[in-house]
């Protein structure tokens, strides 16, 4: 038998043996007043499902589909609760979302984007690492950061155009995008997340709503933290010195062959703008932001627009919408069980009487925590409630706390924590031990730029 198989098959059994041990060992544990037979049994359930997430034991659609059940097959909630994430205008908006993402990179616009920035940033390597950085950051952007996957295959594009083999070099160019496609979520308007923690925020602030630059406002400094990253590694990798197969000719020949815009580019930019508009006219006319992403890319299959072809929809990625829905869920059963009253009673006796620095940073610490365990969406979805119950119980802004949550999503060193980096690291271009590098080298950085930069400028917003 081939030993490839074999391995496979052990690591497969590893896995299992991990995800069925750990909720054992919970389920176990004695009750309590407060941590009662509802709730051992959510967290027997949720963490099961998170860890054959994590460990890739099912398809991600099973995954998604499994949790839900179990909540309803177990008797621990009735259908309407553990299904109730379908009524939620978040799950629909995601799905416009990609929608709208996809019809984009089928005109070309988003491939014609990139190589603009490269050329712009150059042409070099060093106008390529920075280029794909900006390349991953335009495109969340006018995607509304649904633009991840296809700046992943343009990322790696870019490696194949330079002719890059595995290596530090490769992997730096590959880290740049990564942070500016995946890692800017946690500052740009994102309206998945931003759904998330309006839900759990509106507990303690009813009819609260998030401005779309909220995140831009307090966690933007997130994007110099990825620069002062980018900048000490090519320091390190001593990239003037590289014979890498790129210069500003090679990307003007790929653009050149582009040709000019066609007249679907034309009107998807359009669409652009549309959407634009209305997310920045919503708050004034009253009507949510999600209405947008659900009306607006269905606009695009329209006769006289013409953008959109039914094979997009073939082409979905439908699996991430029903784990979307599932990780919005265990908020959802979460707090019918009481989770973020457990959390609460356990986190305020330790924080009580603690500076509000020491709570912010003991909110991203435990997001990072969470991180191994779980998907950012899993994380917002199950964490955003109890870390504003917690920040309210200690008099502390909500939002802070919905913000450290935020920014903790990009504390991670395996590229398994994020669906982004997981797709890119899948190429092959970024070797292990570089990639836990790079990464621990921007957490460290993100700890220290909290402290030193973030945390006096939250007082000085008012936001502390």
């Amino acid at each position: 038998m081939d030993i490839s198989v074999l391995n496979v098959d052990r690591k497969n059994l590893m896995g299992w043996i991990v995800s069925v041990a750990i909720p054992m060992i919970i389920a176990f544990l004695p009750v309590s007043e407060t941590f009662t037979p509802s709730l051992k049994l959510f967290l027997v359930i949720t963490i099961f499902v998170i860890l054959i997430i994590a460990l890739e034991l099912l398809p991600r659609l099973v995954s998604a589909i499994l949790l839900p059940s179990l909540y309803m097959i177990s008797g621990l909630v009735p259908a309407e609760v553990a299904f109730g994430s379908w009524t939620s205008t978040t799950v629909w908006m995601v799905l416009g979302g990609l929608i709208f993402s996809n019809i984009l990179d089928e005109t070309g616009l988003l491939t014609r984007i990139a190589y603009y920035v490269i050329r712009q940033c150059g042409g070099t390597y060093s106008g390529a690492v920075f280029g794909c950085f900006f390349i991953g950051i335009i495109l969340n952007v006018i995607t509304f950061c649904n633009g991840w996957l296809v700046a992943s295959a343009l990322v790696f594009g870019v490696c194949k155009a330079m002719e890059m083999k595995p290596s530090k070099e490769a992997s730096l160019v590959c880290f740049a995008g990564t942070i500016g496609a995946t890692g800017c979520t946690v500052c740009l308007y994102y309206p998945g997340y931003f759904s998330m923690l309006e839900v759990a925020i509106r507990e303690v602030i009813p009819n609260y709503s998030m401005p779309m630059l909220t995140s831009l406002k307090y966690n933007g400094f997130f994007i110099l933290w990825c620069v002062a990253s980018i900048l000490i590694l090519m320091k390190v990798y001593n990239t003037k010195n590289l014979k890498i197969h790129a210069s500003k000719a090679l990307f003007d020949e790929k653009y050149k062959l582009l040709g000019a815009m066609s007249v679907k580019e034309k009107k998807a930019v359009v669409m652009i703008v549309l959407l634009l508009a209305y997310l920045c006219a919503s708050s004034f006319i009253g009507l949510p932001a999600a209405y947008g992403f659900m009306a607006i890319p269905f606009l695009m299959f329209l006769p006289r627009i013409g953008i959109g072809e039914p094979e997009t929809l073939g082409k979905l990625n439908f699996s991430m919408v029903f784990f979307v829905s599932a990780c919005l869920g265990i908020g959802i059963v979460g707090a019918e069980v009481g989770f973020g009253d457990f959390l609460t009673g356990i986190a305020v006796p330790m924080l009580a009487g603690k500076s509000t620095l020491v709570v912010c940073i003991a909110f991203i610490l435990m997001g990072a925590i969470a991180n191994f365990f779980m998907t950012p969406y899993a994380m917002l979805g199950g964490l955003s409630l109890p870390f504003v119950q917690i920040a309210a119980t200690l008099g502390i802004n909500p939002i802070a706390a919905c913000m450290c949550l935020l920014y903790s999503c990009e504390l991670l060193l395996l590229p398994y924590e994020s669906a982004g980096n997981l797709i890119m690291y899948g190429y092959g271009m970024m070797p292990m031990k570089d990639f836990v590098k790079q990464m621990g080298l921007k957490a460290a950085i993100m700890v220290v730029g909290f402290i030193a930069v973030m945390y006096p400028l939250w007082h000085l917003f008012g936001l502390i």
